[in-house]
């Protein structure tokens, strides 16, 4: 991914991050599943990160170096200023990821990039996280969604620890999914 990057070859970059999503549908190998999520959501992350990082760059190239971003000052910098043309670069990178029609890979793409929506001079609110939950549900296998649920989690927290609105929902539906689950007699959950 990071050769296609440095290629400026941002198309298959993400053809690349959802493959990965596709990947943590299968679940044919439960017990390798946890070493998979793991290895692909790092897979994503870099992908976020790659995003970000150029975000940050033509922020500074389009304000003429007045706006720099580094891991230190992003939390006070003020994305009021971000330039029109950012914007719309990182505008055009999410609605990229709202046109996969696969339910998993747009869930963790969209996860993914999440923290990068400052650069439209929009904070991730409860509703996004709450919407992002309520989308969880059309995951039909038992072990991708409770996977899924937990790089929301993860991801949810990194952003806003106070939130909790979404991890009720959350919960909620790990309840209702574990009972229907033991109801059927499914073994493709961990222990």
């Amino acid at each position: 991914m990071t050769k296609f990057w440095n290629r400026e070859d941002k198309v298959s970059c993400i053809r690349i991050a959802i493959q990965c999503a596709k990947l943590l549908n299968d679940t044919t190998t439960p017990l390798f599943y946890p070493q998979k999520f793991i290895l692909l959501t790092d897979i994503l992350d870099n992908f976020s990160l790659l995003v970000r990082g150029r975000m940050r760059r033509l922020t500074q190239h389009h304000s003429n170096g007045r706006i720099i971003i580094t891991d230190e000052n992003e939390d006070t910098t003020d994305f009021t200023q971000i330039p029109d043309k950012v914007k719309e670069i990182s505008r055009n990178w999410f609605n990229k990821v709202s046109c996969i029609r696969e339910v998993l890979p747009r869930i963790y793409l969209e996860l993914a990039m999440v923290s990068s929506q400052k650069y439209m001079q929009r904070r991730v609110h409860q509703s996004d996280l709450v919407r992002l939950a309520k989308m969880i549900r059309g995951i039909a296998e038992p072990l991708c969604a409770s996977y899924t649920c937990a790089y929301l989690a993860r991801v949810g927290y990194a952003l806003d620890p106070n939130s909790k609105d979404y991890l009720l929902l959350l919960l909620d539906y790990m309840f209702k999914l574990y009972d229907s689950v033991l109801k059927q007699g499914h073994s493709n959950l961990p222990d």
